[in-house]
C-alpha cells in the first residue's frame, strides 16, 4: 500500500498555513521523492500556494505560480507528490468538487481537516472519479 511520509517541519508548515487561513481553503504543492518499489511519497519540498478562489468551501492555484512551482521542481530534481487543501469546516475527504477538479492522476491528495479541534490530514489517490486513502505518516 502506498504511504506519504511527511517530515515533521512540512507537516507543521502545512498545519500551521491552514490555520492561517481559516475559514479560506489554504492550498500548496508537495514535492519530493517517490520510491515506486517500495511505494513510498517522501516530503522534501513545500509549495504555499495563493488560493485564488478566496473561499472557504473551494480552492483555485494561481495558474502562474503553479507554472513557477513546477519550473522549481524541474530545476530541483524533485518529484511531483501532492496537492493538498484545507477543509476548514468538513472532514478530510474529498467533496464531489475535489474529485472532480483531480487534474493530476499521478499526484496524492492531502486534505487537513480543521473542522474539530485536532487536526486531521488524510491522503487520496484520485482516478476515474473514485478515491482510494492512503496512508500518511508524519517523521519524528
Amino acid at each position: 500500500m502506498a504511504k506519504l511520509i511527511l517530515k515533521k517541519e512540512d507537516y507543521q508548515k502545512i498545519l500551521e498555513y491552514s490555520l492561517q487561513h481559516k475559514p479560506v481553503e489554504a492550498c500548496g504543492i508537495i514535492a519530493g521523492i517517490i520510491d515506486e518499489d517500495a511505494g513510498k511519497y517522501f516530503s522534501t519540498k513545500i509549495y504555499l500556494m495563493e488560493n485564488i478562489k478566496n473561499s472557504p468551501e473551494h480552492y483555485l492555484m494561481e495558474p502562474e505560480e503553479q507554472f513557477d512551482v513546477f519550473n522549481d521542481m524541474r530545476e530541483n530534481e524533485l518529484d511531483f507528490i501532492s496537492v493538498f487543501h484545507s477543509h476548514p469546516h468538513s472532514p478530510a475527504r474529498p467533496s464531489q468538487e475535489d474529485i472532480e477538479m483531480a487534474n493530476y492522476k499521478e499526484a496524492i491528495y492531502l486534505i487537513i481537516s480543521l473542522q474539530q479541534e485536532q487536526e486531521d490530514f488524510r491522503a487520496y489517490f484520485i482516478q476515474d472519479e473514485q478515491s482510494e486513502e492512503i496512508e500518511v505518516e508524519v517523521e519524528i
